[in-house]
């Protein structure tokens, strides 16, 4: 009798450590999920982003060629208040990578596997480039708010709107930047997704 309660107890405790990974990797299961709809919800506010940010440049253009001084100050006080948006929402996204990074250093540290320590790599290098981009957009950010300034002081100058525009076409060349790596994300995700269901089965 006493064998049996023994061997029971055992065999229970070799169940519950068992089904302690594999609730951790339903949970990892489930957390993979959760960043693969937000990556792909990501990549559809970036196209949103881009278009906004190419079509805001475009009527500064044609308000320049037309010599409309109230057109550009229409886009240029409308970039600004996209960069502003921008810049808030990369730092929201700064901050996701930032807890990605924590989230793959924890599960490298609970699993020890090759597979954790790529991941760790991979957020590692994702986080290091969204804090680049957020520093380079708060710069231009501020480049062009002091343009804007400018131009409402001096009116519509040559160098001040050569600037703006450049400020603007760089503001553009990041947010395509924003969607690839977006879209690369997208691939990282179902990578990972993919690897942790072959896991747990």
């Amino acid at each position: 009798m006493r064998f049996a309660a023994v061997s029971a107890l055992v065999l229970l405790s070799a169940q519950v450590a068992s089904a302690q990974p594999m609730h951790g990797r339903q949970r990892e299961l489930r957390q993979d999920r959760v960043e693969a709809a937000r990556s792909a919800a990501q990549v559809a506010d970036d196209r949103r982003d881009l278009a906004r940010f190419q079509a805001t440049l475009n009527a500064f253009d044609a308000a320049v060629a037309r010599r409309d001084a109230v057109g550009v100050r229409a886009a240029l006080t409308s970039f600004v208040q996209q960069g502003r948006a921008e810049v808030a929402e990369q730092s929201r996204e700064t901050a996701q990578a930032q807890r990605e990074v924590a989230r793959s250093g924890a599960e490298l540290m609970r699993d020890r596997n090759g597979r954790d320590a790529r991941n760790l790599r991979d957020d590692r290098r994702d986080a290091a480039r969204e804090n680049a981009a957020l520093a380079e957009e708060q710069n231009l950010l501020a480049e062009l708010e002091r343009t804007v300034a400018a131009e409402y002081a001096w009116g519509p100058q040559v160098p001040i709107l050569a600037r703006a525009r450049q400020v603007m076409d760089r503001f553009v060349v990041l947010a395509r930047a924003e969607l690839q790596r977006s879209k690369a994300e997208v691939r990282e995700d179902r990578r990972e997704l993919r690897e942790d269901r072959r896991g747990i089965r």
